[in-house]
């Protein structure tokens, strides 16, 4: 685990944690996946990750947010309003930062 790379996930989960999902994100799907379905997919592994205070993820939760983060980032182009493309683009980095700090 990449100490500065752990706090800087937390730093973003907790703000993450801390804000209502965008009225104008309601209904907006990316791959024929609502983005509140991926938004929820992300929390379990996520959360794992923040509280295990290691940084560490099965291959199962790691797949999950590979998957997840890559559709969601496919989808930031589409998004015109800045409270939903911030809300995507935080999820969006937060993925990157834990695939970056994967093993192997």
């Amino acid at each position: 685990m990449n100490k500065t790379v752990f706090d800087e996930v937390c730093v973003l989960w907790a703000e993450h944690m801390g804000l209502p999902f965008p009225d104008d994100l309601r209904g907006v799907d990316i791959y024929e996946q609502p983005v509140a379905y991926l938004d929820f997919c992300m929390a379990g592994p996520l959360a794992s990750y923040v509280g295990s205070q290691r940084g560490v993820l099965d291959a199962d939760q790691l797949r999950v947010v590979k998957e997840s983060a890559r559709d969601l980032r496919a989808l930031l182009p589409r998004l015109r309003r800045r409270e939903g493309r911030t809300y995507v683009a935080r999820l969006v980095r937060i993925g990157e930062l834990v695939i970056s700090d994967a093993p192997g």
